[in-house]
């Protein structure tokens, strides 16, 4: 296993599907590659691959307490009244090594989901995979939107501890959506229901807190940079107006003081 640290990305994927089935079948070809990449390079990686036909933050999902015996069932509690766009796939993916992992998978993708004709592609454009770096925040708005969720976890049990996987947060999110839902059935366990979820989900922010912290000096540094500038341009006027007002004060001298 690679000396290099745990690191998180997603993955923006231009590609939209004519149904969930088939959604689902490109997910699991994806979820199949992950796994064969763990086996040949000895690397470690989880993911949630997200099939969703929802419009972001427009809804959440929650279990549903029917007061039948057996599972509960998910359901899901709409903000709006239109919520469904076309099927497409999100990615969130744990993995280490970190840049090594992503761009394979980026490889993967630009060349099995993209490369040749495909008449099932509804909308692509030259732009097809976009990596994006991230933090854990981001896990809320890809588990509201899905409507189906394929877990992946390879290699990682001495890099992630029993319990705080990231399957093990989606249901937590689930679980804390559904003690909201229903407040008074789980007055007496709300505290530990959501402390267990912040728990899990602090676990990943740590994964990134190094690269948060880099992107926020690198952040605040341009916003420096960029008022150091806008100041500068401003006395730059300021001068240029003082110039012009000096020379316009000396030819109306020179002006004044002609005998004609």
């Amino acid at each position: 296993m690679s000396k290099s640290k745990l690191g998180m990305i997603s993955f923006d994927i231009n590609k939209k599907f004519t149904s969930k089935e088939e959604a689902y079948r490109y997910g699991k070809r994806l979820k199949e590659f992950i796994r064969y990449s763990c086996n040949k390079y000895n690397w470690a990686a989880q993911a949630l691959i997200c099939i969703s036909n929802i419009k972001g933050s427009s809804s959440y999902l929650y279990f549903e307490h029917s007061g039948k015996i057996g599972r509960p069932k998910k359901k899901r509690e709409n903000f709006e009244i239109k919520i469904n766009v076309d099927w497409h796939i999100h990615v969130l993916l744990v993995s280490k090594p970190s840049y090594a992992f992503w761009n394979k998978i980026k490889e993967y993708l630009d060349k099995n989901w993209f490369g040749g004709k495909r008449n099932d592609c509804i909308n692509c454009n030259n732009k097809k995979v976009y990596k994006k770096s991230c933090n854990i925040n981001i896990v809320e708005y890809y588990i509201n939107q899905s409507e189906e969720i394929l877990f992946c976890n390879y290699n990682c049990r001495d890099l992630i501890p029993k319990g705080y996987s990231l399957k093990d947060l989606y249901y937590a999110n689930l679980k804390m959506h559904s003690s909201n839902k229903y407040y008074r059935k789980y007055i007496n366990r709300k505290d530990e229901i959501d402390n267990n979820y912040y728990k899990i989900k602090d676990f990943y922010w740590n994964v990134t807190k190094e690269k948060n912290e880099k992107d926020k000096k690198a952040f605040m540094k341009c916003v420096q940079l960029r008022k150091i500038a806008e100041n500068y341009e401003k006395l730059e006027i300021g001068n240029l107006k003082r110039d012009n007002n000096v020379q316009n004060v000396s030819h109306q001298r020179i002006f004044d003081e002609t005998p004609f």
